[in-house]
């Protein structure tokens, strides 16, 4: 093993030592370059001859690997791409007799690869600032001894050991301790998640306070943290129109490009020395203009910038807790013309809240409000959170109850005694209350869910329960007021219809089954079609999946990282914030307005200086500008999808 890690280190060494000696070579060329360059200008004396062969050496020294990359490009028959282009334009101006410049084209263009790949390079660290979520190891307890093992290693099951500072590696079960979450990383919320045992945690949140026992309700490999790595790196698979318009159309017009400038060398020096012109001053001239051609009309600034513009913008989503799949799926969205919503869990928080308290007697509302609750600090019914969680005020009322027991599918039973009074209390639905009463109740044709509070055989109150709209959907939908929005439902109309006028929807469906909702969307999506539009859906991720593999964007409110929103879903929203939605569409809008301006941009000025070199009206300098500078201020441009 020792002897092992000796060769790897011994090689690296070698490696590093190569890498020296090749950027030594390459300042002490640009340095030689420079001086004989200096000569032209009569800042030093040096001869003709001399100055020729440093400018052949220092040819050799920038532009070994483009020359050889060129050559296996030929052997390969691959004859047309950059370094082929830059071999022709550079080999072409030694012979016209213009050695500096055939230096200067291998040598900006060296520069501008550089340059380029810092760019690149620069962003996609930036970008990939998720990659600090991989963890080099997992601290675990097993027989009762801590041990640490490689994250792949965590199997379902395991007891995960988190100490302060550390990442959470498995999704799992708070099994002992309690402290608080940064779940930033994932869901783009910065405000700690408070947690003790029994609650619930993701992998990828950073354990801020405490020390946290977690039993890992799944294997690392299935963990949301290795799901997101996965979708962060494999983002880019998915190619945009965009992307593969511009890689098949480098493909065709390099070789263009490429026979056009042996054209303008070409025809008009036959056509020149046929009216009388002495060849080899006509061919100096032309073929001068050709390289300008060759050298301008590199498509390095559109090949490398789309890409990394879409690159970018799939970063800066994933850093606001917007996971989109693929570039191709970003620029769908430019062409969204309707938004399709499901209502629970979606529009609203998918829990019920006690929203108002009806008396029926001489009962006060609080007085009710505190009997509810004493029942149901009994129960571990989703109802019963709807009325532990309501903050009641203080009251003079002291009352105790006996004799607890609840009821399935009804509601609960209980003695209630307060100084000499002693009655029988009920609470439940209208049906279980009609049982406890023989009093027959009307309910709330608006309300979702209404429970009934009885003593004895009188009904004292009601309690209108509703699962509340989410605090941001209103302003969130009102920014989409230019596209349609429809919103389908399971739920009863004048549910349904209460929540589409709070919000502003207009078009919605309700009493629906999985079926509907399907059948529905369907006829959504022929509409907008003939329109030449998309349709996005934006579900929970739990039970749209029919509508969500139907629509054009599937998109999934991630409940902080649903499996079945990170697999079905084209985007995933990671903190189910609706505010997300309309900024989906800005980070869309803002990624083809760059990808316009670098297209317009570059093939503007590349095209303008073709033309001008055609007419001699510019110099191989410029071409190198119209190379390499807007190569590099495309790429300049593209980082700005990072803000």
């Amino acid at each position: 093993m020792c002897c092992q890690q000796g060769c790897i280190k011994q090689e690296n060494t070698i490696l590093r030592g190569k890498d020296t000696l090749k950027n030594a070579l390459f300042f002490a060329a640009i340095l030689l370059y420079f001086y004989a360059l200096a000569t032209e200008f009569e800042v030093f004396a040096l001869s003709l001859e001399a100055r020729m062969l440093i400018f052949v050496f220092c040819y050799f020294l920038v532009g070994w690997n483009i020359l050889k990359d060129a050559l296996l490009g030929l052997l390969h028959r691959e004859y047309f791409n950059e370094n082929s282009l830059m071999s022709l334009a550079s080999l072409g101006a030694f012979y016209v007799g213009d050695g500096a410049e055939a230096v200067a084209i291998l040598l900006f263009y060296r520069t501008g690869e550089f340059l380029e790949n810092s760019i690149v390079e620069k962003s996609k660290k930036q970008i990939r600032s998720l990659s600090a979520l991989k963890v080099e190891n997992a601290r675990i307890l097993r027989g009762g001894q801590q041990i640490l093992i490689p994250p792949k290693e965590v199997s379902q099951n395991d007891t995960l050991i988190v100490f302060a500072g550390e990442r959470i590696l498995a999704d799992g079960i708070i099994i002992q301790g309690e402290g608080s979450i940064d779940n930033s990383a994932l869901s783009g919320e910065s405000i700690p998640q408070n947690v003790r045992t029994g609650d619930r945690v993701f992998s990828g949140g950073i354990n801020l306070s405490g020390i946290l026992h977690i039993q890992a309700t799944q294997s690392y490999e299935d963990s949301t943290l290795n799901k997101l790595l996965k979708l962060i790196e494999d983002g880019s698979a998915q190619k945009s129109e965009s992307e593969a318009f511009i890689t098949k159309f480098a493909h065709y017009y390099t070789p263009i490009v490429t026979l056009l400038a042996f054209c303008v060398a070409l025809i008009p020096t036959l056509y020149f020395v046929s009216l009388g012109g002495d060849f080899l001053e006509v061919l100096q001239t032309w073929m001068y203009r050709g390289i300008i051609f060759l050298v301008v009309s590199c498509p390095c600034a559109l090949v490398i910038s789309i890409p990394l513009t879409f690159f970018a913008s799939l970063g800066n989503a994933s850093k606001e807790g917007i996971l989109i799949k693929g570039s191709n799926y970003l620029e769908t969205c430019n062409h969204i013309g309707a938004f399709v919503f499901d209502k629970t869990g979606t529009l609203t928080k998918g829990k019920l809240a006690l929203k108002q308290i009806n008396t029926l007697s001489t009962i006060s509302q609080e007085c009710a409000l505190k009997i509810a609750q004493a029942l149901e600090s009994h129960s571990n019914h989703p109802i019963a959170k709807a009325f532990t969680e309501t903050k009641s005020q203080k009251d003079s009322v002291h009352f105790t109850l006996d004799s607890i027991r609840e009821c399935a599918g009804g509601g609960i039973l209980a003695n209630y005694h307060q100084g000499e009074m002693h009655k029988k209390v009920a609470l439940g639905n209208a049906r279980f209350i009609k049982e406890q009463t023989n009093q027959t109740v009307q309910e709330s044709k608006v309300a979702k869910c209404e429970i009934f509070l009885g003593f004895d055989d009188a009904i004292v109150a009601s309690f209108i329960l509703e699962d509340a709209l989410k605090d941001e959907a209103k302003e969130s939908l009102l920014q989409l007021k230019d596209l349609e929005l429809y919103m389908l439902s399971g739920d009863r109309r004048e549910v349904a219809e209460e929540v589409a006028r709070e919000v502003g929807i207009t078009r919605y469906f309700a009493e629906l089954l999985p079926q509907d909702k399907v059948a529905h969307l369907k006829e959504i999506l022929k509409e907008q079609h003939k329109k030449g539009k998309k349709v996005a859906f934006v579900g929970d991720g739990l039970n749209d999946a029919p509508a969500l593999t139907l629509s054009d964007i599937a998109i999934a409110m991630g409940s902080a990282g649903s499996d079945v929103a990170l697999d079905g879903a084209n985007i995933v929203i990671m903190n189910d914030d609706l505010k997300k939605i309309p900024r989906i569409l800005e980070i869309a809008h803002k990624t083809r307005r760059i990808l316009w301006q670098n297209i317009v941009f570059a093939l503007g000025v590349k095209v303008g200086i073709m033309l001008l070199g055609v007419f001699g009206l510019t110099n191989l300098w410029i071409a190198l500008f119209g190379d390499v500078g807007v190569a590099l201020l495309a790429l300049m441009n593209a980082k700005r999808a990072m803000r």
